[in-house]
């Protein structure tokens, strides 16, 4: 199966929760609290980033997930328009159905600024992806960073 170029699925850009009102009365409650302390603390700067910021954030919750399109091909990893070439790449690992119900193949970049990208496996065997890529690219474990485990248990 490595040899079949290229290697294509799709697959939903985050998992999508529905939640209930008492999420929203709690972010509510934390924000204000923060709000409250930056103005007690003179800082209205921060208290205007943190209400906007969660503005945002509470709009985007309400969002459905996109369905992206991953492909690997020859030249690269394509994450919907983007490619990311081998070149840019260090390695990578694939956490398949043993490590987590819902797998993922995890990548570690060349660059500071995205150290890690993290693409969801659907319909597609991660075995496939993983004998693609060993030809390709070195096999290292990676996890997925702790702020992102953090925000998934937090429902984000």
């Amino acid at each position: 199966m490595a040899d079949v170029l290229p290697l294509r699925w799709e697959a939903h850009e985050y998992d999508h929760y529905e939640r209930s009102t008492d999420w929203y009365w709690a972010v509510a409650i934390i924000t204000l609290s923060i709000i409250a302390l930056s103005i007690i603390w003179d800082d209205y700067l921060f208290a205007l980033v943190i209400a906007i910021g969660v503005f945002a954030l509470v709009l985007y919750t309400k969002r459905p997930a996109k369905l992206i399109t991953y492909e690997l091909n020859k030249k690269g990893i394509r994450v919907e328009r983007t490619l990311y070439p081998y070149a840019t790449l260090e390695s990578f690992w694939v956490e398949d159905f043993n490590q987590t119900p819902r797998p993922k193949l995890i990548i570690k970049s060349a660059k500071v600024m995205m150290p890690h990208i993290v693409i969801p496996i659907e319909g597609i065997h991660p075995d496939d992806i993983h004998s693609f890529l060993s030809a390709r690219l070195p096999e290292e474990e990676h996890v997925e960073s702790l702020s992102i485990k953090v925000m998934e248990y937090l429902g984000f």
